[in-house]
């Protein structure tokens, strides 16, 4: 009996540090009132499914209108660009670099500039033997999901920014 008392008070403890030390699921940011209903406007697919997603690891929602909205996340240019860097000695494609970018501004709900437009560039190069095609193919998928979903912290990081000041 004391071993169990012992077990369940040790298996306690350590939920209760793992809350108290600020334990999140990934991808969870604390995020201000503000910022717990955004409406995205211009935005691609992408960009708007990684933003989704990261609202709602962190208790917020992207809303349908910017009269729901707290804040308004407005893209003026949404582009992923691909460039050949290197070719191999038939002259097939080896090397790339991803170019992601984002033009955005922060807006209050009544369409008040919070923050003027910001330029947000994300480069990766990645190499690509053309053994294994369809795994580099994976590959470039999963690059460009980091890339969106870097955009997008990089994004609630400086919204959270302006709202607390």
């Amino acid at each position: 009996m004391g071993t169990k008392s012992f077990i369940s008070a040790a298996l306690v403890a350590s939920m209760l540090s793992l809350t108290a030390c600020g334990y999140h699921l990934r991808g969870a940011v604390d995020i201000p009132e503000e910022m717990k209903s955004v409406y995205v406007e211009g935005a691609g697919s992408q960009l708007q499914r990684e933003m989704k997603q990261s609202l709602r690891y962190s208790d917020g929602r992207l809303v349908s209108s910017p009269s729901q909205a707290g804040m308004v996340i407005k893209v003026l240019k949404d582009d992923m660009r691909r460039r050949v860097l290197a070719l191999d000695s038939q002259g097939k494609a080896i090397e790339f670099e991803l170019t992601y970018t984002v033009n955005y501004s922060l807006l209050d709900p009544q369409g008040k500039v919070l923050l003027k437009q910001q330029d947000l560039e994300i480069d990766r190069e990645y190499f690509n033997s053309q053994q294994d095609i369809l795994a580099k193919n994976n590959e470039e998928a999963v690059i460009r999901d980091e890339m969106y979903r870097q955009a997008v912290r990089s994004i609630i990081s400086r919204a959270r920014a302006i709202l607390k000041n």
